[in-house]
């Protein structure tokens, strides 16, 4: 029974998970081959679960909650996305560019929703700021990396269907997982280990080799904004809750679904800014859980 309970209490922790995730992915990077081809269904599990709590029906929080929204929006793909191709973009490799590309034009990480809660932030901002940044990237995406990438010969209609089957089909999906008796954070955290493990050991050797430049880029993408839009908004006059909730729309980035994509279109290589981005947000999402009891 205590170890049952112990699982289950393992399972719900997002950061025992992906640090669970890390270490396996460097310890033992092999079996990574095999579940590379269970990254998108478990990306697109992910996504229809973290979705389930979206209810388009909530006019009235839409209303209230539109122009603050409107703000996360823009500090996930105005700032974010452009602090990401500003950083990356004299990078000499190609496939590293590649992938800092479609990480700057994929949505918020699905992790701010549970991480809104455990941190005490506004989870109705975070929901409604969510749900607008997922309906803006089925047009975002695809533009960016067609416009950013388009040399390599992919065309915008197979971007737009893979916006679609990654993004539209879990949101539609979500509304039948609402309906199944489970802790939603069980599957997403299950897709997070799956997805972390496989992006982890698939550049096992070029993190062990390191890249200083791709290192220095996650943490300023991760650290660096996260921390200035959280004083920033403290020094607006802001709730706590609130500057938690931009704070974690404005420096996370769904990294499985920049991975899954930048394995598919450019290959293992372009999945590396996915890897150090995961190791900078675990480390930053521990850093705000250990400062958090003292900003009460």
């Amino acid at each position: 029974m205590n170890a049952k309970k112990w699982t289950a209490s393992l399972l719900k922790n997002s950061s025992s998970i992906l640090l669970l995730s890390i270490a396996l992915g460097l310890a033992f990077p092999e079996p990574a081959k095999v579940t590379e081809g269970l990254i998108t269904p478990a990306l697109m599990l992910m996504m229809a679960f973290s979705l389930t709590e979206v209810d388009i029906s909530q006019t009235a929080a839409w209303r209230i909650y539109l122009k603050s929204s409107l703000w996360g929006l823009f500090l996930n793909y105005g700032l974010l996305s452009g602090l990401i191709l500003l950083l990356s973009y004299s990078l000499p490799d190609g496939a590293l560019r590649q992938g800092f590309i479609v990480m700057a034009a994929v949505p918020p990480a699905v992790a701010v929703l549970p991480m809104t809660r455990l941190l005490q932030g506004d989870a109705l901002l975070s929901l409604c700021s969510e749900a607008l940044s997922y309906l803006a990237s089925l047009l975002l995406m695809p533009a960016i990396i067609f416009v950013l990438t388009r040399q390599t010969g992919i065309s915008l209609g197979y971007l737009v269907q893979i916006s679609l089957a990654l993004i539209l089909l879990p949101a539609l999906a979500s509304r039948a997982a609402a309906r199944i008796p489970i802790n939603p954070v069980l599957p997403i955290n299950l897709g997070f280990f799956l997805v972390t493990y496989t992006v982890i050991g698939l550049n096992h050797g070029a993190l062990w080799q390191g890249s200083a430049a791709v290192a220095a880029i996650a943490l300023a993408r991760t650290f660096a904004i996260g921390l200035t839009i959280y004083a920033a908004a403290l020094l607006a006059g802001l709730s706590r809750s609130i500057a938690i909730s931009y704070t974690l729309l404005g420096s996370y980035k769904n990294l499985g679904l920049a991975a899954a994509v930048s394995l598919m279109l450019f290959g293992p290589a372009a999945g590396l800014p996915s890897a150090f981005a995961v190791l900078a947000e675990t480390a930053f999402f521990i850093l705000l859980a250990i400062v958090k009891p003292r900003y009460p």
